[in-house]
């Protein structure tokens, strides 16, 4: 809990302090002499307590208060008083004080009083907070320290032990953030057409996706066909997406339920698009036994050598049909499609020379990593194919206009502050249909390309050895040197001065 003191007493002040410090843990956010000094502190750091004198120079605690509430600031306070004035009380009363503390201040009555006011603080926080939050909530917190939250969970939702509840785990196969506001927004819309009763969407901390709960479900037998025609397919034709789903009765095992949904999700990429897939249907998937195609992948290097563009074409088309095609399991066909595009970027970069981060190479490899779908995975090769095969020297990725205009976008302004919307305008677009396209054809979202273009640059310049870090930093768009500090290294693996003297330059300074 955050706490501004206001007291013009310093003996006062200083006693209340001690005994803040002392006897809890709550953080001090502003100390001040007056009301008119309080209420800037408060506007600034937004306590969640106010302690404050009633009496003060300048501008006594009442004033404060009801300039806070004429500012719409709705803060709980704990009002210091040595007064029984009518007046006094009849106005802290209309400004809904929390409670009341008597000076000289009794070191058990004030503690008392402190933990009455956090209770109440706490409560009122949780009634503010939605049953779909609540859960966002339950999930981000330890398992060994939520077991409060699960019994107001119930409580919420009314749900028991004999109370069947059916969840519905949806992950996008877009990174794109906004396409997963996107179908939330269009699952909640269908599941109201649908006059579905009883239900939450939420996300999922360290997630991708989102889950779809329904409560009282132990007597529709046909949930499952109803939300995979009318919801999930639907969805799919909007953006493709997976699909698991299980049941259980009452929230216990709630954690469990959810890894069991991710669990069964790997299934997805053997089964049609929008396809809910439950534990049944997982039981019934069989793989097959897959060899890598090393004469493929010999065959596809020599041609790209020759320079024999059809029959690259071909080698691809062939590796597709064995290897992405097959029966073999999602893990397996992701693993040697891996290792065919890589063997395939080996060979053109040895003739094309550095494939840059504008390639979009250093991403394309990600994106069949987190390919999702069949389909998915076998445009993102036929991308790295059709690069290597064009006649041209210059190896993009994409051929989409839209996608080459961001490009060039990027390289004119990455030095200034430019956002995702500043490029769909150019676009004439909006945001969040190129973020869905560009992370389509890139293999990763806008904001992340944009910072991994910045951060290339930076190595650029910083290797020249000519610029100061703070300069570099200027240059490539970032305004604040600690958090292109911060980025830098997690990208690298070093600190951009620990880059510079790597480069084999002496700094001269930061």
């Amino acid at each position: 809990m955050r706490i501004v003191v206001v007291e013009d007493e310093p003996k006062t002040r200083e006693g209340l302090l001690n005994i803040i410090k002392e006897y809890t843990d709550y953080e001090i956010a502003g100390v001040c002499q007056d009301g008119a000094e309080g209420l800037e502190t408060i506007r600034k750091y937004e306590p969640d307590l106010v302690i404050t004198d009633i009496k003060m120079p300048r501008m006594d605690g009442l004033k404060m208060l009801e300039k806070l509430r004429e500012d719409h600031i709705e803060v709980p306070v704990i009002l210091l008083t040595g007064y029984s004035d009518f007046e006094y009380a009849r106005r802290a009363l209309q400004l809904r004080v929390v409670e009341y503390a008597l000076k000289p201040l009794d070191v058990d009555e004030f503690m008392k009083t402190l933990q009455e006011t956090e209770i109440r603080i706490e409560k009122k926080k949780i009634e503010k907070i939605t049953a779909d939050q609540m859960i966002w909530s339950y999930l981000s917190e330890p398992e060994d320290s939520s077991g409060q939250m699960m019994e107001l969970l119930k409580e919420t939702l009314k749900i028991n032990e004999r109370i069947q509840t059916t969840l519905f785990l949806i992950r996008p196969c877009s990174m794109a953030t906004e396409t997963l506001q996107e179908m939330i927004r269009s699952t909640q819309e269908r599941m109201d057409i649908l006059c579905m009763e009883n239900y939450h969407i939420f996300q999922i901390p360290q997630e991708s996706g989102y889950c779809v709960m329904i409560v009282d479900t132990e007597k529709n037998h046909n949930l499952k066909q109803i939300f995979e025609k009318r919801i999930f397919k639907e969805l799919c034709k909007e953006s493709p997406a997976r699909c698991s789903m299980a049941a259980a009765m009452g929230l216990e095992g709630f954690r469990g339920i959810i890894a069991k949904l991710q669990t069964l999700l790997k299934h997805t990429f053997s089964l049609p698009v929008g396809t809910v897939i439950d534990s049944e249907l997982a039981e019934n998937v069989v793989y097959q036994k897959l060899e890598y195609p090393d004469y493929l992948e010999q065959q596809i290097i020599r041609n790209i050598r020759n320079g024999s563009r059809e029959k690259i074409a071909e080698d691809g088309e062939k590796f597709r049909l064995k290897v992405i095609e097959s029966e073999g399991c999602p893990e397996c066909i992701h693993e040697y499609t891996l290792r065919f595009a890589a063997a395939i970027l080996r060979v053109a970069g040895e003739i094309k020379g550095d494939l840059g981060q504008e390639t979009g190479i250093p991403y394309i490899m990600n994106g069949i990593a987190s390919s999702e779908t069949r389909d998915e995975m076998s445009y993102q090769l036929e991308k790295i194919i059709h690069a290597v095969a064009k006649e041209e020297n210059d190896f993009v990725i994409t051929e989409n206009g839209m996608i080459l205009n961001v490009l060039n976008f990027i390289r004119e302004n990455y030095g200034h502050d430019i956002t995702l919307s500043d490029a769909a305008s150019c676009c004439g677009v909006t945001p969040e249909y190129l973020s869905r396209i560009f992370s389509h054809e890139m293999g990763v979202n806008f904001t992340a390309f944009l910072q991994n273009f910045r951060v290339s640059m930076a190595k650029q310049l910083l290797y020249t050895g000519n610029h100061k870090v703070y300069e570099v930093a200027e240059a490539v768009g970032f305004h604040d040197q600690k958090y292109f500090t911060k980025v830098f290294k997690k990208l690298c693996g070093v600190t951009p001065a620990e880059y510079k003297k790597s480069s084999g330059v002496m700094s001269s300074g930061k």
